[in-house]
């Protein structure tokens, strides 16, 4: 995509034009659900992840400070609220799950998915973890090196 064709529509956006929210939020929602899916317990909390993220973004984007932020913003608010739906929430897994989503489910601490999930499949690096999650960047490193050997065994 053209960067200023990008930059438009994230300025847009920040003004409350809903249908350029909309077109940047079609770019990147398939990674929401995913960063999601495979963080929480089941598909029903990711859907709702990711609805919640949307609508909450779609509040705040006004506080976007470059245009070139969008996908960050919208990854942080859906880390947000990932966290506080693994604190308010006990729910169980869906029992029939891919491999790769049980290989996720092994690890207990829910931080833990998250940073590996952001990691693996975002191929993000541990200062970029550390900046959507709001924690520090050896403490994603710690997580890191204590998940990632679980994820790789049987």
């Amino acid at each position: 995509m053209d960067k200023e064709y990008y930059k438009d529509l994230s300025a847009r956006a920040a003004d409350g034009d809903a249908k350029s929210f909309s077109k940047l939020y079609e770019m990147i929602y398939r990674g929401m659900y995913y960063t999601a899916y495979y963080t929480l317990p089941n598909g029903d909390d990711a859907a709702d992840a990711v609805i919640g993220a949307a609508r909450d973004g779609f509040k705040a984007i006004g506080r976007l400070r470059s245009e070139e932020a969008f996908e960050a913003f919208m990854m942080k608010t859906l880390c947000a609220r990932i966290k506080i739906m693994c604190k308010e929430n006990g729910s169980e897994p869906d029992e029939d799950e891919n491999e790769i989503k049980k290989a996720f489910m092994r690890l207990d601490d829910y931080m833990d998915r998250l940073c590996a999930v952001l990691y693996i499949a975002g191929r993000l690096d541990a200062s970029m973890i550390a900046a959507y999650t709001g924690t520090h960047r050896n403490s994603v490193k710690k997580r890191l090196a204590a998940a990632l050997p679980t994820l790789y065994t049987d």
